[in-house]
């Protein structure tokens, strides 16, 4: 009998460690149901492009966005390069606080430069924070997450469209999900081929490089390159679907698409030649200072350059949008703009007295708790994190640089439950070297196309 008291003693202990090992269902800190969130980041998307054609109803998916959530320009931060506003973006904070500072960084030993790594981060970030709470998580392609980190859920790190025939370790977590996404890998080039002809973007031949307006080596260089960014970003779609389909929607998906930003540093060169050489002539022959007039049609001509690319996002924005449930919270950025120099058009700007500016990206948010048509006051990079830790119903941290967009709320969601503080959500524990990667060359190389990296 003892012996028997005793077993059903240590059983009922061992259900009782198992089922306070599981988290709890993701509640607010009110305890109310947590909404899930999709951070939908779009590399490079400019305001002033975006909503030219949002008005001429090229851009249903962004315009649905538009008028039935909240919307803003989305003010960023020098230097306007991704890797930095991303880690920004993804932790709330500056880089002063989360190390991620440049595109390469020294070694311990100072002796050398090597390209950014996740582990340098010395901050959570969402899907950190998300993750120790209890959320499920899902990121895709974000900036800085090779090598992966392990999350309760997915990562696919920025690495992994990029490793095509390399042998590279860690580009995913869980490790052995490389294997499940090996079929993705391989897109045939026909495909591409249709893909790239059926969004409408100019794909590189000599004869049509040469035809554009003021062509150089460099343009010449990123123009053949750029088949090759359309195909990494169809493959971090593809990878995205599959996460959803065999998965389900986590608590948190990120994702970034680099697309608008690779084909806005060069397609500028096919702007009518008319416009471009009347505009340039003024500014560069007949000294005159450049106007918000000229910078205007400069903006609109570019704008209509673009629209393909623009055109495909907003599709590539719609498929997710199907993908997110009635609980679903949908938040779209980009970390910067472009604007108009008197030589073309760049993610870092001149103001009146000859400095350089940090153009804005955007931002939307949209679904159920999220108030109709609203305008945001003034939105930050750095305002992402808090807004999502709210939205998922986890404390904000104290240390963080951004804010809860609360006028982008309904006031019932807003009075139901109140915002949570917490000091910091970081444990000292991170921060290192940053590591070498097999295909650190091909990423240098791409860089130093762009003019990021000399």
């Amino acid at each position: 009998m003892k012996i028997y008291t005793l077993c059903i003693l240590a059983f009922a202990a061992l259900m009782s460690y198992l089922f306070a090992a599981l988290p709890a269902a993701p509640e607010s800190s009110e305890g109310l149901p947590a909404y899930k969130v999709m951070v939908l980041g779009f590399d490079g998307l400019d305001p002033e492009f975006l909503e030219t054609l949002i008005s001429q109803g090229k851009l249903p998916h962004f315009e649905r966005l538009l008028r039935e959530g909240a919307y803003a320009p989305c003010l960023t931060f020098k230097p306007t390069k991704s890797v930095v506003i991303w880690t920004s973006i993804a932790t709330g904070k500056r880089m002063e606080k989360h190390g991620i500072v440049d595109w390469m960084l020294l070694t311990g030993d100072r002796r050398e430069k090597v390209l950014a790594t996740g582990n340098v981060r010395r901050t959570e970030a969402m899907w950190n924070i998300a993750s120790s709470a209890g959320r499920d998580v899902q990121i895709v392609n974000w900036w800085a997450t090779w090598p992966a980190e392990p999350v309760r859920g997915e990562m696919v790190s920025n690495h992994y469209p990029k490793a095509k025939g390399n042998t590279l370790d860690e580009v995913t977590y869980p490790p052995e999900l490389v294997a499940e996404l090996e079929p993705y890998r391989s897109i045939e080039r026909e495909i591409v081929r249709q893909q790239i002809a059926n969004a409408g973007i100019p794909v590189y031949a000599p004869e049509v490089a040469e035809s554009t307006f003021r062509p150089s080596d460099n343009f010449r260089r990123e123009f053949r390159a750029s088949a090759g960014h359309f195909v990494e970003d169809l493959l971090v779609e593809r990878v995205a679907h599959h996460l959803l389909e065999t998965r389900g929607q986590r608590d948190l998906f990120g994702i970034i698409f680099r697309n608008a930003d690779i084909f806005s540093h060069f397609l500028w060169r096919f702007i009518d030649r008319r416009t471009a050489e009347r505009v340039f002539r003024l500014l560069m022959v007949d000294k005159v200072p450049l106007t918000p007039e000229l910078e205007t049609t400069m903006n609109q001509a570019y704008a209509r350059v673009l629209e393909s690319v623009y055109v495909h996002e907003d599709r590539r924005l719609g498929r997710l949008l199907e993908r997110a449930g009635p609980e679903t919270v949908v938040i779209v950025v980009s970390d910067h703009g472009f604007q108009f120099r008197p030589y073309g058009f760049y993610h870092y700007g001149l103001d009146a007295g000859g400095g350089t500016l940090a153009p804005p990206g955007v931002i939307f948010l949209w679904g159920e708790p999220i108030r109709r048509g609203a305008r945001l006051r003034t939105p930050t990079v750095f305002d992402v994190t808090p807004t999502v830790l709210y939205l998922l119903g986890l404390p904000v941290g104290e240390d963080m640089d951004g804010r809860v967009l609360t006028e982008a709320i309904v006031p019932k969601v807003l009075a139901e439950r109140n915002i949570a503080w917490v000091a910091t959500h970081d444990t000292g524990t991170r921060g290192g070297e940053p590591r070498p990667s097999p295909i650190d060359d091909d990423i240098l190389e791409e860089l130093q196309r762009l003019g990021y990296v000399r």
